[in-house]
């Protein structure tokens, strides 16, 4: 009889090599990929801009016509809230640009739900200081926001630039 100490060891199953190396499995993006995120994020922060801004300076016109200058005021704080908080997409974007693809995928995802989160916080902090009409800091919250976003859409989609490599 044997002991368990004294038995032959089972030999371990060699790896076999892969065909393909994994893509998942880079940690860094390559030269190429980060020059391109780069190019996206600087395009959709341009591209957002301009119109929220655009949008942003007719909110606080309509606001002063509705509403005097506590309107203009409102609606001036509300658009720098979401040109600020909407910036840090394209941000995220520019600092994750030369980690792994996935990484910048997920940073993107999560800043996304962080600008929505954050936009909440400073609306409601707004609202409890009483410091601002919120009601008009929301009428121009609201347009601005979907021009930044609509200007992001669009720069990224005239750059044409291949997002899933063959």
């Amino acid at each position: 009889m044997t002991s368990p100490e004294s038995s032959p060891e089972s030999p371990e199953p060699t790896p076999r090599p892969d065909p393909q190396p994994n893509p998942l499995s880079t940690p860094h993006a390559t030269p190429a990929t980060t020059a391109q995120v780069l190019e996206a994020s600087r395009a959709m922060l341009r591209g957002g801009l301009w119109p929220a801004a655009i949008v942003g300076v007719l909110a606080a016109v309509v606001a002063g016509l509705l509403a005097g200058v506590t309107g203009v005021v409102a609606a001036i704080v509300g658009a720098v809230v979401v040109i600020a908080v909407c910036s840090l997409g394209p941000l995220v974007m520019r600092w994750t640009a030369a980690a792994d693809p996935m990484v910048v995928m997920a940073a993107a995802l999560v800043s996304m739900m962080g600008k929505l989160g954050l936009l909440l916080v400073v609306f409601l902090v707004l609202q409890a200081l009483g410091v601002v009409d919120t009601r008009i800091a929301a009428l121009a919250l609201g347009p601005t926001a979907i021009a930044f976003i609509v200007g992001e859409v669009i720069a990224f989609a005239r750059l044409r630039t291949p997002t899933i490599a063959v």
